[in-house]
């Protein structure tokens, strides 16, 4: 009698980290505060800069992981490196956005926004340079 394999695990898209990760950088980035250091111009060492890149570095990685793994929406499974790094970036600006228009000691800055942009570009050109090791 011939044995047949066990049928394989349905692929899941992963969607809640990239969403935890989302809702954790929203808490982070909009939560009021009394005294906010002022940061100096945009420096590509700066420290505000790193933490910035690192954050949508990880939300990029997760998103990417995400959104290529799904196949509910086939549009973005194959272009995903383009539909996220809009939404990664969009998603940064709206941040900026908010921290300039609420008067709760948050400052918006455009040159975070370009900090925001370098970590998106490397954790996306990262996920899609490796995609045939872990797909």
């Amino acid at each position: 009698m011939p044995t047949t394999a066990p049928p394989l695990p349905r692929r899941r898209a992963f969607i809640a980290l990239p969403l935890a990760w989302a809702a954790f950088v929203l808490l982070m980035t909009l939560t009021p505060a009394d005294e906010m250091p002022e940061t100096p111009t945009w420096n590509l060492l700066a420290f505000d800069t790193a933490a910035h890149a690192a954050v949508f570095f990880v939300l990029a990685v997760l998103s990417y992981f995400s959104g290529a793994r799904q196949t509910a929406w086939p549009t973005l499974h194959q272009y995903t490196f383009w539909w996220l790094l809009v939404a990664c970036v969009a998603f940064g600006a709206a941040i900026e956005i908010v921290q300039m228009a609420m008067d709760l000691g948050r400052h918006g800055e455009w040159s975070d926004v370009l900090s925001d942009t370098i970590g998106v570009v490397i954790g996306l050109g990262l996920m899609a340079s490796t995609r045939r090791f872990w797909q």
